[in-house]
């Protein structure tokens, strides 16, 4: 078992060693290189990652659209590589929610229902349920032309639940939504998650998304997983720099190593003081080395200068509303951003001001070479 699974049936989905290979020789494109991945039952797990890395791909090979190449694929602890769509207890919510338009808003909620060959009395009973649980009683005769976007991915969502399939996939679900709505759908899906105690295994390339909804994260890139955890773990204890780039935003610093104890460094920050720097697992690098250490806007304060651990002069400040954006050179160069709610009584920095850096305690990591 991965991921610090203990192997017992709390797995919803186990995958081992899988790769997705299109094609044959020179041509061949790998979409999916060594997954090894478990989501447990009844969480809210997602798949984030930019476009063309793979997350896709996964989704679709763990629905069964596609084969692995090589791996192991199991539900449940039932191997299911070999198996098709309909022989797996998951459903799918894909970005186009297909619904049949000639069908009412219960008519398509109970249509699986009825493909499975559940009697009249089931179907009416899950039906009448689902519509309880997505809050649409009284739509329920109406046709999807009738609907709104969020209204239609809510039918969407009723149909794909109405089995009560073992794992819920949905492929970004939420794309065509415009932004209000989005938000609001996102906390639809948590509590319809939260409600059924289905695993939910979601697809976006939204940061903000994935680091409400989820209890926790894949990160992918190039058909790889780089680093999985909590919101809070992927956000504040990112391992590699793409995680720490593509979450949010982030400073990174080119710092020297002056010193390395067990799971720290000491380094060099612009301007000559020194300050703590956790490492990666396993890493130990010799002192006088260069490293990345990564540092959020939010990590550091505004101080009078010469106070703080690092001096810079202003170039651009950003008002954003709740926030103010301070972009500034440090001593040597090196570009740093800062963020700082706005509080109202508080002045900008104006271009050219001279300003000191304060960090709070144990903010700085190192990143993996």
């Amino acid at each position: 078992m991965k991921d610090g699974s203990d192997g017992t049936a709390t797995d919803a989905i186990e995958i081992v060693g899988l790769d997705k290979v299109y094609g044959q020789g020179a041509g061949a494109f790998r979409a999916l290189t060594g997954i090894d991945l478990t989501i447990r039952s009844g969480e809210f797990f997602t798949l984030l990652g930019p476009s063309g890395c793979g997350k896709t791909t996964l989704l679709r090979v763990i629905a069964g659209f596609e084969n692995p190449t090589e791996g192991s694929v199991r539900i449940s602890g039932e191997e299911v590589a070999h198996l098709g769509p309909n022989k797996r207890q998951v459903n799918t919510v894909f970005q186009n929610y297909a619904l049949f338009p000639h069908m009412t808003v219960a008519q398509n909620i109970g249509f699986g229902l009825r493909m499975l060959g559940r009697s009249r009395t089931e179907v009416a009973a899950t039906t009448a349920e689902m519509l309880r649980l997505v809050r649409m009683e009284e739509l329920a005769q109406r046709r999807p032309a009738e609907l709104s976007g969020g209204q239609q991915q809510r039918v969407a969502l009723a149909r794909a639940l109405a089995p009560h399939p073992r794992v819920l996939l949905l492929d970004e679900p939420l794309s065509a939504l415009d932004l209000k709505l989005r938000k609001e759908m996102q906390g639809e899906l948590k509590r319809l998650q939260a409600e059924t105690g289905i695993t939910f295994v979601f697809v976006t390339h939204d940061q903000e998304e994935a680091l409400t909804m989820s209890d926790r994260i894949a990160v992918m890139s190039a058909g790889r997983i780089l680093q999985r955890g909590t919101p809070h773990e992927i956000y504040h204890a990112p391992t590699e720099r793409f995680v720490a780039d593509f979450i949010g935003d982030t400073n990174f610093l080119t710092v020297p190593v002056v010193s390395v104890e067990a799971g720290a460094a000491q380094v060099e920050l612009p301007g000559g003081r020194t300050a703590p720097a956790r490492l990666p697992e396993g890493a130990r690098p010799a002192p006088g080395a260069k490293v990345t250490v990564v540092i959020r806007p939010e990590q550091a304060r505004l101080v009078p200068p010469g106070e703080g651990e690092m001096q810079g002069e202003v170039t651009s400040s950003v008002f954003f509303g709740t926030d103010t954006h301070v972009h500034a050179r440090l001593t040597d160069g090196q570009d740093f951003v800062l963020r700082r709610q706005n509080a109202g009584e508080l002045a900008d920095p104006s271009p050219g001001d001279r300003i000191g850096l304060a960090l709070g305690d144990g903010v700085l990591r190192v990143l993996k070479d």
